[in-house]
């Protein structure tokens, strides 16, 4: 024991103090740990305002990621909890969704009872606040939860872009998307490369459009070859992207995008249905139908040929009926039909001026001949006027009609082993040097390949329509060589768009459209409005059984070689034939009759008598027009 003299005489001041024995706790250590932190925060608090702007938005993040991990954390154990992993067997097996439940909330239960347990124990055994366990699993929890939204959202961002070009682009895509897809058509390497021309997207209807400057050395017959890679970059059927030119531009080029399949909507009526007035082909243009973009679709008789073709079925029939209803209610066109199959055209039997309603490839040169024999005709009537070119007033100065010379099936005729070439080569002279004296060459086929159509003769024709092919070459024979590869393919039409096809007629490029809709029962109605039409002006179809013509081969046959006959030796001449007796004594009558034909009786000398009578020369020259009519 130390001696209290040493302990008295020790100053108090030089006793070192005690250190209290310190007991582990977590709030020490969470001291030990926050305390260079705290002196770091205030350091950049009082030297850089501006990282500690940083270091607040940093913190704002952390704690709007970790609310919102809670609250995926908070759901993701409540679905769990409830078994909606398992809610499609509740209406089979009700009780195994149920055992589910039941066992999974008594883990949750067991596992909270842990945690108040172990919380407990640290707060009666150490210096620890009762709120310190679920602080501390609240905080290792949002963290947790926090990085996991991250993770979510960058895997969804990308999710996103890999994902886009399988959606639909939308209604009104940013010029970002119109740009992205032409990278995706390997048009472009990077989006800087195209440049999408004010206005941007805009509205056009029920579609969006966009003008879009193309990436250098890139021309629009480039881009309209890959019509199907733009479609499936921006994620829509080739039906929804059309590609058009920019005049005078080769380096744009113009998207143009429906909402839907234009050509999948309901069929839409051709406008001459229930049409009961006159048409005027010199006029009015052929109402073919309507394109994609809902324009109208058609084209002008006058001066024109044109050549229709497709697969069976795919809508010929109809395209041809348009075009000899609106033909045929313009009273003064003639109609010379020749029928392939020969049931397609028996509507315009009595409206037609020649035809050969049977498949007759002798019956069918004949009747290409007889127009050939026109055309000498008129041509040399416009070489007399020194005219190179009919045009409508002098066609009805002459008194001249159009003439449409159809032929539907033209395969049968041009193939046929006698007649084929015979045909061919005609039809090629008709072609060529018809249409400046008013004649119109209507063709439809369904394959039309040089062993069908001559290539020299199908140079010839000026408008195409190709209705859905099943090859790329076939659309080319209609359309012509290179269509197909500039991306106007008629092979691309979906075979349940009866009538869809590409025309190629007035513009410098085809374009995508839809024919009318015609059946059979609106075809007669308007082949019988056609009837009327022409019976009131007079230009009825000659027949066999024609009164005017009956009267004037008899007129010829009673004059036999003579060229001028009195009235009174005629009548009695006349009087033989049953069905003139009774003009046996009614110079009246006759001369009524044949009034409408230009012919009156006038003073004949013959053998230096002079009386009324007729010359047999007006007869035969009243007759041949008729005839011709």
């Amino acid at each position: 024991m130390p001696d209290s003299r040493e302990i008295a005489v020790r100053d108090p001041a030089e006793l070192a103090p005690l250190e209290p024995t310190r007991v582990w706790s977590p709030r020490h250590t969470i001291d030990v740990v926050v305390a260079p932190i705290s002196r770091q925060v205030d350091v950049i608090r009082h030297e850089h305002g501006g990282v500690l702007r940083i270091s607040a938005k940093a913190t704002k993040a952390s704690a709007k990621y970790g609310v919102l991990g809670l609250s995926r954390a908070a759901g993701g154990w409540w679905r769990w909890v409830t078994a909606a992993d398992h809610e499609a067997s509740m209406a089979t097996k009700p009780e195994l969704v149920e055992a589910v439940r039941a066992r999974r909330r008594k883990v949750s239960l067991w596992t909270l009872g842990t945690g108040v347990v172990g919380d407990g124990v640290l707060w009666f055994f150490m210096d620890w606040p009762w709120w310190g366990g679920p602080a501390i699993l609240l905080a290792v929890t949002a963290t947790a939860g926090g990085a996991a939204e991250v993770i979510i959202r960058r895997r969804q961002a990308v999710q996103d872009i890999t994902e886009e070009g399988a959606r639909d682009i939308g209604r009104h895509p940013s010029g970002k998307a119109i740009r992205q897809i032409f990278v995706g058509a390997k048009i472009a390497r990077r989006v800087e490369q195209v440049k999408v021309i004010a206005p941007g997207v805009v509205r056009d209807g029920d579609a969006w459009t966009v003008e879009v400057e193309l990436p250098d050395s890139v021309t629009y017959s480039e881009v309209a070859k890959k019509r199907a890679k733009l479609a499936a970059a921006s994620g829509r059927g080739i039906a929804r992207m059309y590609v058009d030119p920019v005049p005078d531009h080769e380096g744009r080029c113009r998207l143009w995008s429906p909402d839907r399949d234009p050509l999948s909507e309901l069929k839409v009526d051709c406008e001459l249905k229930g049409r009961t007035t006159a048409v005027n082909v010199w006029t009015e243009r052929v109402p073919l139908g309507r394109t994609v973009r809902g324009l109208p679709m058609g084209f002008h008789m006058a001066g024109r040929s044109w050549l229709v073709g497709g697969e069976p079925e795919a809508g010929k029939s109809v395209a041809c009926n348009i075009l000899l209803c609106f033909a045929a209610l313009d009273p003064y066109v003639q109609l010379w039909l020749v029928d392939g199959k020969g049931v397609d055209l028996l509507d315009y039997e009595d409206l037609a001026h020649r035809a050969v309603l049977r498949p007759d490839p002798e019956g069918a040169y004949d009747l290409v001949c007889e127009v050939i024999e026109v055309m000498e005709e008129r041509g040399a009537q416009l070489k007399a006027r020194r005219v190179k070119k009919l045009t409508r007033e002098l066609a009805e100065d002459l008194g001249w009609s159009m003439l449409l010379f159809h032929i539907d099936e033209l395969a049968f005729f041009t193939t046929h082993e006698e007649w084929g070439k015979k045909i061919t080569g005609k039809l090629r002279d008709l072609v060529s040097r018809g249409r400046f004296v008013g004649i119109y060459n209507s063709y439809a086929t369904q394959r039309p390949s040089s062993k069908v159509v001559d290539t020299d003769l199908r140079d010839l024709l000026s408008i195409r329509f190709a209705l859905r092919c099943l090859t790329p070459a076939s659309s080319d024979m209609i359309l012509g060589d290179g269509w197909s590869s500039r991306g106007y393919n008629a092979q691309l039409i979906d075979a349940s768009q009866r009538g869809s096809g590409l025309l190629w007629a007035e513009g410098t490029m085809p374009v995508t459209g839809r024919t009318g809709f015609l059946d059979d029962p609106d075809v007669t109605r308007l082949a019988r409005t056609a009837y009327k039409l022409r019976k009131a002006a007079g230009t009825l179809p000659v027949t066999d059984t024609h009164p005017g013509r009956l009267l004037l081969t008899a007129c010829v046959a009673a004059c036999g070689d003579a060229e001028k006959i009195w009235t009174a030796d005629l009548l009695p001449r006349l009087a033989h034939d049953p069905a003139w007796t009774h003009l046996a004594d009614d110079p009246l009558e006759l001369a009524r009759l044949l009034r409408p034909y230009g012919i009156a009786p006038k003073g004949q000398d013959i053998d230096g008598n002079n009386r009324n009578g007729y010359r047999r020369s007006w007869f035969v020259e009243a007759l041949d027009g008729l005839i011709r009519r």
